[in-house]
C-alpha cells in the first residue's frame, strides 16, 4: 500500500481503521470477561489467595517481558502477521481453559495467553498509528482507544452475570473462545502495513527504549497506570468503609467521561501540541487522586469519577501520539511495545505495591501517596519532555 496515498485518504469510516476498531473491540471484550471471573475459576479448583494472585500476576508478566519483541517483530514482517498471530493464539487458548483441572496447568496456559496477549497488543497500537495522519494523530488514537472503553463497560458485567447465574465456567469459556475468534477474522478484512523494504533496519528493542522522548513517556505513564491500579483494585473495598455502597457509579462515570474525553482531548493534542493537552490533564488526575483520602459523600465520589475519566482518558492517547511522533515508523511498534508494557507494570504496582502501603497505614494514606507518584510523573514529563516536531 502507498502510504502517502493512505495518509492522504484517510477517514474514521475507512475500512481497515472500522475493522481495527471492531477487531479490538471483540478482542478485548473476550479478555473482559475473564478478568473478573478468573479468580472464582481458580477458587473452584481449590486454589489458595495467593495463587489468585500468581494466575493474574503470571499472565501479565509473559505479556509484559516479551511485548517490546513482539514490536521488534511487526517492525521488520508487519502489523497484520502479529495481529493475526496474537489473536489467533488467544482465542485457541481460551478452548483449553475448559480442560483444565489442576492450578499447575494453569500457570502455563496463563504463561502462553500472556505472549499471545502481548503481540496483539504490540502490534495493533503500532498499526492504528501507522494508519493516522500526522494532523490527526491524536484524533484518530483517542477515537480508537473507544473500543476499549465500551469493552471494558459491557463485557467485565456479562461474564459475572454468566458465572452468577449458571456457574458455568464452561459456557463462559465458550463465549470468550467464539469473541476473540471472531477478531481473529476481522483481522483478516485490514491490509498488511509495514515500514518500506528501504526502512528495514535491525533497530534493538532497548535503543528505542532508552530514547529520552520514549522513556520519559513511558515512566511518566507508569505514575498514572500506578494510581489507576490502586484505584480500580481497592476503592471498591474503601467506598464502602466511607459509607459509600454504590460504588458503581464511580465506574459509570468514569466511563462516560473518558469515552468525551478520548475523542476531544486527542482532537485538541493535534491541534495545540501534546504537552498542552498532556500536563494540564496529568494535573486534573493528581488533584483526584488526592481527593480520595476525604472521600465522604456521593457527590464527591461522582467528582473524583469525572475527574480521572477526564484525566486518564485525554492524556493516554495524547501520550500515545506523542511517542509515536517522536519515532520513525521502522521503530514504532518496539517504541509502543515499550511503552504499553508500561500500563501493565504500573496497575500491578499500583494493585501490590500501593496495596502494601494501604494494608499498614490505612486506603487515605494509600491514595495520598498515589497522589505524589503521580505529581512525580507530572515534574518529569514537565521537565524532560519538549514537544515533538516532524
Amino acid at each position: 500500500m502507498d502510504s502517502k496515498k493512505k495518509m492522504s485518504e484517510f477517514s474514521l469510516l475507512s475500512r481497515n481503521f472500522t475493522f481495527v476498531c471492531l477487531s479490538s473491540f471483540l478482542y478485548f471484550g473476550s479478555f473482559y470477561l475473564l478478568l473478573p471471573t478468573i479468580p472464582q475459576f481458580v477458587a473452584d479448583l481449590g486454589g489458595t489467595t495467593s495463587q489468585i494472585g500468581v494466575v493474574v500476576g503470571i499472565f501479565t508478566m509473559s505479556s509484559v517481558v516479551l511485548r517490546p519483541y513482539f514490536g521488534k517483530l511487526a517492525d521488520r514482517y508487519g502489523r497484520k502477521k502479529m495481529m493475526l498471530f496474537g489473536s489467533g493464539l488467544f482465542a485457541l487458548l481460551f478452548a483449553i481453559y475448559s480442560q483444565v483441572q489442576e492450578i499447575v496447568p494453569l500457570y502455563l496456559l496463563r504463561v502462553f495467553h500472556g505472549i499471545a496477549h502481548g503481540s496483539y497488543l504490540a502490534a495493533v497500537f503500532a498499526y492504528v498509528a501507522d494508519l493516522a495522519p500526522l494532523k490527526r494523530r491524536g484524533e484518530v488514537m483517542g477515537v480508537y482507544g473507544v473500543a476499549n472503553v465500551v469493552a471494558m463497560a459491557l463485557f467485565p458485567a456479562w461474564g459475572s452475570m454468566i458465572i452468577a447465574s449458571t456457574h458455568d465456567f464452561s459456557r463462559l469459556f465458550l463465549f470468550s473462545t467464539i469473541t476473540a475468534g471472531a477478531a481473529f477474522l476481522t483481522v483478516f478484512f485490514v491490509d498488511e502495513i509495514k515500514p518500506e523494504e528501504n526502512q528495514k533496519q535491525t533497530v534493538s528493542v532497548w535503543t528505542v527504549a532508552r530514547q529520552p522522548a520514549v522513556l520519559v513517556a513511558s515512566l511518566t505513564f507508569f505514575t498514572a497506570a500506578t494510581v489507576y491500579g490502586a484505584v480500580i483494585t481497592f476503592l471498591p473495598v474503601y467506598a464502602p468503609k466511607q459509607g459509600l455502597a454504590n460504588i458503581g457509579i464511580f465506574f459509570t462515570t468514569y466511563a462516560i467521561f473518558t469515552l468525551i474525553s478520548r475523542v476531544i482531548a486527542g482532537k485538541l493534542s493535534d491541534r495545540y501540541g501534546r504537552r498542552k493537552v498532556i500536563l494540564p490533564f496529568l494535573i486534573l488526575l493528581t488533584i483526584a487522586t488526592f481527593l480520595l483520602p476525604f472521600l465522604q459523600s456521593l457527590y464527591l465520589l461522582v467528582l473524583i469519577g469525572a475527574c480521572f475519566g477526564l484525566g486518564f482518558g485525554a492524556f493516554m492517547p495524547a501520550l500515545n501520539a506523542f511517542v509515536v511522533d517522536s519515532t520513525l515508523p521502522h521503530e514504532r511498534a518496539s517504541a509502543l511495545a515499550f511503552f504499553t508494557a508500561f500500563m501493565d507494570v504500573g496497575i500491578t504496582t499500583g494493585a501490590v505495591i500501593l496495596g502494601i502501603v494501604g494494608e499498614y497505614w490505612g486506603y487515605a494514606t494509600m491514595y495520598g501517596v498515589g497522589g505524589i507518584v503521580v505529581s512525580l510523573g507530572f515534574i518529569l514529563f514537565a521537565t524532560y519532555s519538549t514537544e515533538p516536531y516532524k
